[in-house]
């Protein structure tokens, strides 16, 4: 498993889709920001 499932709220799913949009640590989540690694996903996957 990814070191992103091992933060709060982030199963296998949702570190699969950061992974996707080229977020791979929970250092780069943090440096990214919550909001634009959403926004990343979802010009990636409108669905998501």
């Amino acid at each position: 498993m990814s070191e992103l499932t091992s933060l709060p709220n982030i199963a296998k799913k949702m570190s699969g889709q950061l992974q996707e949009v080229g977020i791979h640590t929970a250092e780069q989540l943090k440096e990214v920001g919550s909001r634009d690694a959403w926004r990343r996903i979802l010009e990636r996957d409108p669905s998501a």
